[in-house]
């Protein structure tokens, strides 16, 4: 995982969720919801490639096993976000057909969770970002995403579906890059030559 990452998660608040595999624990409302807007996302034919609301970004990092695991990271919101949920969908997986669910936040937690722009109240729900993860065996991953939150008043909803990719070469080689050039020397000025004086120079005033 690059260091990047692990300094995001080190210096913010963030409340992190995975893809689950126990469907026999989750309330039969939430499974619903879930089924809702897992099957909403799938019969999407437009999906936004970022938001102006928030940022999104997929970070993948290489697993033991030669697997990889992706972490999809909203932060930086630019409006009030409350009760923020979030699903994420890898293109090449039909979770109908598997017994993980798609990654997720905000929709089996028993708490919301809520963005509001600079500013962080963890123990009260508002945190800095939010994290999903899930597993992929490939070193890229094309993800689907479902995104919605409520206003103050929670009277308005908005929802925004996303594609999002995450390519773990790309971000190594990219991250490469930035090292070298972190790591390169900085170029010195050349030094000028005086030019000696003379000893009729000496006795000017």
């Amino acid at each position: 995982m690059r260091k990047l990452f692990l300094c995001f998660l080190a210096g913010l608040t963030l409340l992190c969720g995975c893809s689950k595999t126990d469907s026999n624990q989750i309330s039969e409302e939430k499974m619903q919801l879930y089924l809702t807007y897992y099957k909403s996302m799938t019969e999407m034919d437009r999906f936004l490639p970022s938001s102006s609301f928030y940022d999104l970004e997929v970070v993948m990092n290489q697993l033991p096993d030669g697997t990889y695991r992706y972490y999809v990271i909203l932060d930086n919101p630019q409006v009030a976000m409350y009760d923020v949920q979030l699903l994420a969908a890898d293109t090449r997986v039909d979770y109908n057909l598997q017994q993980t669910l798609a990654p997720s936040v905000g929709l089996f937690e028993d708490q919301e969770y809520s963005l509001i722009p600079y500013q962080s109240y963890p123990e009260l729900g508002y945190v800095k970002g939010l994290v999903a993860s899930g597993e992929s065996s490939e070193a890229t991953v094309e993800l689907l995403m479902m995104v919605s939150w409520y206003d103050y008043a929670k009277l308005n909803e908005t929802r925004e579906y996303l594609r999002i990719t995450g390519d773990f070469n790309a971000q190594t080689s990219a991250e490469d890059a930035a090292q070298t050039e972190t790591t390169q020397p900085t170029p010195q000025p050349e030094e000028t030559a005086t030019p000696e004086s003379s000893p009729a120079d000496e006795g000017a005033e």
